[in-house]
């Protein structure tokens, strides 16, 4: 009984294995079926300019209602917002991290993919989203003492933010510096988090003979007040833009 026990065991974690090892493939079939067949030259001299034209067609596509977007632009390393066509918000990347999955796209799926706004159906973070108060100027130096000596609602709170798009892409973008032990606290316990999730879903996948859902991730890292910044000025399921070579 024990052998046949063990046996079953080793068959449900190989079987398990396979799954994970196929998820990708499975991701990439998944992406063919819902995409829109484009055209696009077989000609690794054009890649550059391809996908260059599927970023401007991306950011034609956004909505052209008052609506705040977030630009992901790898090569010029930048994080941004955008809205009516113009670039309002541009922040540096200290660390951009695309998922090997993404980076060996086939150039087919990338302009497929990428030509147009990707939805964000799930957007977390550690920090809340506080409304803009429009402050009126002090007419009397009693308003001005009582303006600055106010309490800030907006305090320093480490950042951490995971956007899932429609199409299962992770994007977790994060502080680039933690530097105090709160900070620290937040970083294992986001990246803690992010390990027991798909540990979680690859269990129950095994578990109970289900695929496992891959999800191609993008990890990027800016200044905490930038990435405050824009978080906030974010809707709460905005649109984004991926650019990438």
């Amino acid at each position: 009984m024990l052998y046949i026990a063990l046996v079953m065991i080793l068959i449900v974690i190989i079987f398990g294995l396979l799954k994970y090892a196929m998820a990708p493939v499975h991701k990439l079939a998944e992406w063919r079926q819902t995409q829109e067949t484009i055209a696009v030259y077989d000609d690794a001299k054009l890649d550059s300019i391809q996908r260059l034209i599927a970023f401007r067609n991306a950011l034609l596509s956004l909505p052209e209602k008052d609506s705040i977007h977030l630009i992901v632009n790898v090569p010029d390393s930048s994080l941004g917002l955008f809205i009516n066509g113009v670039l309002i918000y541009n922040v540096k990347m200290t660390r951009i991290k695309l998922d090997p999955v993404l980076r060996k796209l086939p150039q087919s799926m990338y302009v497929q993919t990428f030509s147009k706004p990707l939805s964000v159906a799930v957007s977390e973070a550690s920090i809340v989203k506080e409304p803009i108060i429009e402050k009126v100027a002090p007419k009397t130096p009693e308003e001005l003492t009582a303006s600055v000596t106010s309490p800030d609602t907006l305090v320093h709170q480490p950042v951490f933010i995971k956007l899932i798009t429609d199409n299962g892409i992770h994007f977790l973008i994060t502080q680039n510096e933690n530097l105090t032990s709160v900070d620290k606290k937040a970083n294992r316990s986001f990246w803690s988090a992010r390990r027991m999730e798909r540990t979680k879903s690859f269990l129950t996948a095994m578990v109970k003979f289900q695929p496992y859902e891959f999800q191609p991730t993008v990890i990027l890292e800016a200044n905490d007040k930038a990435l405050t910044a824009i978080y906030r000025a974010l809707p709460e399921q905005p649109k984004v833009v991926v650019y990438y070579e």
